[in-house]
């Protein structure tokens, strides 16, 4: 006879469901889990017991540590490191991912942690610590050779002298991380795999020399005394804002327009700032460096309209772009308050080639004046198939805005296609 009621006949069928379910199956349950529910995984039921502790992705962020609000965070953090310590202690098998995510404080425990790890055949490593709470990185992690990906916030990094390379790095992501003297620049050119790299520091300057044969994605925000690009053959986008240090200048011949763009044939797609135009423009401006951005279809650049190098080192960049199709135009005021000594119409002997494929500019932050209505003006006369140009963010009053709309209205003639719009 049986005995069990309706709704436990359908606890016992969910219980089996759940005892049933393929491997494969439980596995990914358990990586999209945090840690701790992970582990709450082996009340289910005894084929559940022993689950959690094969799988091979450990992630311990703020989903599965104390918060460090506590009053006494030297209590959290050991309490923190207990949690860690115990999931090591009992787990099973490869680990392909560890991530620490700003809720544990760098600590000695981490040395262990990172020793056992670079035994296990470790392949992504994260390590996020509070600003000012700097992680010295052991020698371990330096003989973690099957690593693709490494991303590090607030650490020190100092490379050991038996350090032969990351030869399966594909992935870098370096946020306030510091470097004595050129250990960026080896750490780059011994991970010969490296596809993407994100560098942001701009608290300690170092040199940055990137020798990078299979570099595609390159995004910098920091303080350099000196830049450059060695072997970059197939990079399509780069992101470049620099802030330039007292040293900069000393090395400015490593930094020359013909120098650094020639190393970038297959770009597809260019953001710098005015310092890095500023940069290219402090040596002699071609009228064309070597080669031409035939791949070149997006270019954002951050101005001071009243520097003319750096309206020098834009026009040879127009004149390289033969099918650029996207301009992104920022103003920003520099030091100087002196009119630029540059006449945009002469600026045409550095226009050989038309923008004969821009459809769609952007121009923000604009004041207004008269060098910027003039460089709108000569880009319109130069992009016949323009569609769109957009003012947005603009810092002049609405009478103003109308007397510009008027002004840009009878530019347009030379461009009849193009629409032009204010945004805020």
């Amino acid at each position: 006879m049986n005995t069990c009621s309706k709704g436990e006949t359908g606890q016992v069928s969910n219980l089996d469901m759940i005892n049933n379910l393929p491997e494969d199956a439980i596995d990914n349950i358990l990586v999209h889990l945090p840690i701790k529910d992970a582990v709450r995984t082996s009340i289910l039921s005894k084929n559940w017991r022993y689950k959690w502790v094969t799988i091979p992705e450990i992630v311990f962020d703020g989903q599965c540590l104390p918060r460090l609000g506590s009053t006494d965070k030297t209590l959290v953090n050991l309490t923190c490191a207990n949690i860690v310590y115990q999931v090591f202690l009992q787990h099973r098998g490869p680990i392909r991912k560890f991530k620490c995510s700003k809720y544990l404080r760098a600590c000695s425990d981490l040395d262990r942690w990172l020793h056992f790890l670079s035994r296990q055949g470790i392949k992504e490593i994260i390590l996020q610590f509070f600003d000012g709470d700097y992680y010295q990185l052991p020698s371990s992690l330096f003989s973690c050779q099957e690593m693709y990906h490494l991303r590090l916030e607030s650490c020190i990094f100092n490379i050991p002298p038996s350090f032969e390379g990351f030869h399966c790095l594909k992935t870098l992501y370096l946020d306030n991380v510091t470097f004595p003297n050129v250990e960026l620049e080896i750490l780059i050119s011994k991970s010969p795999l490296l596809e993407r790299l994100t560098y942001i520091d701009v608290s300690h300057p170092c040199r940055l020399k990137i020798n990078a044969p299979n570099l595609q994605y390159l995004f910098i925000i920091s303080y350099l005394d000196a830049f450059s690009f060695e072997n970059t053959p197939v990079l399509a986008s780069a992101f470049i804002y620099l802030f330039p240090t007292k040293n900069f200048d000393i090395h400015l011949e490593t930094c020359s327009l013909t120098n650094v763009l020639s190393c970038l044939p297959n770009i597809k797609k260019l953001l710098v700032d005015m310092h890095f135009l500023k940069v290219l423009g402090s040596g002699d401006v071609p009228d064309r460096v070597p080669n031409t951005f035939d791949h070149l279809k997006e270019l954002s650049l951050n101005i001071d309209f009243q520097d003319p190098r750096q309206m020098l080192a834009v026009f040879c960049l127009f004149s390289n772009s033969h099918n650029l199709q996207t301009l992104n135009i920022k103003t920003s005021k520099g030091e100087s308050n002196t009119a630029p000594v540059m006449n945009y119409w002469r600026a045409q002997d550095h226009m050989d080639c038309k923008l004969n494929h821009l459809r769609t500019m952007e121009m923000s932050m604009m004041q207004g004046v008269k060098p910027e209505l003039e460089f709108i003006e000569l880009l319109l006369v130069n992009a016949p198939v323009l569609e769109t140009l957009t003012i947005t963010k603009s810092v002049f009053s609405a009478n103003e805005k109308e007397r510009i709309f008027k002004e840009l209205l009878g530019f347009r003639r030379a461009s009849a296609q193009a629409r032009i719009i204010f945004s805020d």
